[in-house]
């Protein structure tokens, strides 16, 4: 180790390090140590990234080997293998992946507990997420209440078990948990998301609209938070503030489904030109949507275009899209009623489950937005 003195001390006997100097040469030491260990790291892990690539290389060329001789053997195994290989590697990316997300819920509700019987709350934690695994919902909503009850003011853990819920359609059991978390956390994004939706879903109009309008302005929320809220005014029969959601949903994506929701605004509206376009539009991104081709031949029928409403009643039929809400007036040869477009027929049998009944293709569309917008 180096000992430096001031220039005008280097040449003086006399001088004799203080203690404090001392201090400041074991601190220098240990500096100087633990940088030269933190350096022997740096050369170990190089020396492993560089092995690890080395091999990776040449395992990469192996295989690039064995697929190219199997692609002249026989190209059609060549073609299954290669898409067997992908197909493991994704299983692999989303299992570790879900085990990522766990293992954060895990820490971000034990984080939020008070530590009073925390065993027993990682030990339920952990085996209702097991019980969910293995699709015995029942019992696993059962552990994770005991798991509530240990910890009641956990926002964490109630959201966990409330979009739990609301992924399996206990829609009541959910709202409970959601409102308990929203006492505590009335700004979390996913409680007002969750909470707003099953508002929505209820024809409680004016709580689902005060929840949602936070969320309105965030890019990954904006599709679903106007798809609700273009369902709600179309509860309303508000139909120009129906089309203006619609629309701000859409953006700059292109959606069959909600091309065919604007398509039905404009043809509440009257509007039966811009209807056809929009119509048109969801059947050209999506040959079997039936729903969108049986509201065309309904306007074509109204404009007296026999042969054009014949033609799209066939492929509408043909299509035999499962869930589709024209299937019961295809089967009856009835035609609905020309006042109501057929994904806001339900709206008038009954005053709940606005966004889960009706037409499958769109109960699944909102489902599917919801999980993306709380991902």
């Amino acid at each position: 180790m180096l000992v430096v003195f001031p220039p005008s001390t280097r040449h003086d006997d006399g001088i004799v390090p203080s203690y404090y100097e001392d201090h400041l040469l074991e601190r220098v030491s240990l500096l100087e140590l633990r940088l030269a260990q933190v350096t022997e790291q740096l050369a170990m892990a190089y020396e492993f990234i560089g092995r690890e690539a080395k091999s990776f290389q040449k395992d990469h060329a192996l295989l690039q080997s064995f697929f190219e001789t199997i692609q002249k053997v026989n190209p059609d195994l060549s073609d299954l293998l290669s898409k067997n290989t992908l197909e493991i590697f994704d299983e692999k990316k989303e299992k570790l992946k879900a085990e990522n997300k766990q293992e954060q819920i895990l820490i971000e509700i034990l984080a939020s507990h008070d530590n009073r019987q925390a065993e027993l709350l990682t030990h339920l934690l952990k085996e209702g997420i097991k019980l969910l695994q293995k699709n015995e919902e029942k019992q696993a909503f059962l552990t994770l209440e005991r798991a509530a009850l240990l910890s009641p003011k956990n926002v964490p853990l109630l959201i966990f078990i409330a979009e739990n819920l609301f992924r399996t359609d206990k829609f009541d059991d959910a709202r409970k948990n959601l409102e308990k978390a929203f006492e505590f956390a009335p700004q979390n994004e996913k409680v007002l998301l969750l909470l707003g939706a099953i508002f929505a879903d209820e024809a409680e109009t004016e709580k689902a609209r005060r929840l949602l309008s936070v969320l309105v302005n965030i890019p990954e929320k904006t599709l679903c938070i106007n798809y609700v809220w273009g369902i709600l005014a179309a509860f309303e029969e508000n139909w120009a503030e129906s089309l203006a959601a619609f629309k701000q949903s859409l953006g700059n994506e292109e959606i069959p489904e909600i091309h065919y929701l604007i398509g039905c605004a404009y043809f509440q509206l009257q509007n039966h030109k811009s209807a056809l376009q929009y119509l048109q539009k969801a059947v050209f991104l999506d040959t079997k949507y039936a729903d969108a081709w049986f509201m065309q031949s309904i306007i074509y029928k109204l404009q007296n275009n026999e042969q054009s409403a014949g033609n799209t009643r066939q492929t509408a039929f043909e299509s035999k899209e499962a869930g589709a809400q024209c299937l019961e007036f295809l089967k009856e040869r009835n035609q609905p009623d020309f006042e109501n477009a057929l994904p806001f027929l339900h709206f008038k049998k009954e005053k709940k489950h606005l966004l889960t009944k009706g037409s499958l293709r769109l109960s699944n569309f909102f489902r599917e937005q919801i999980f993306k917008s709380i991902e």
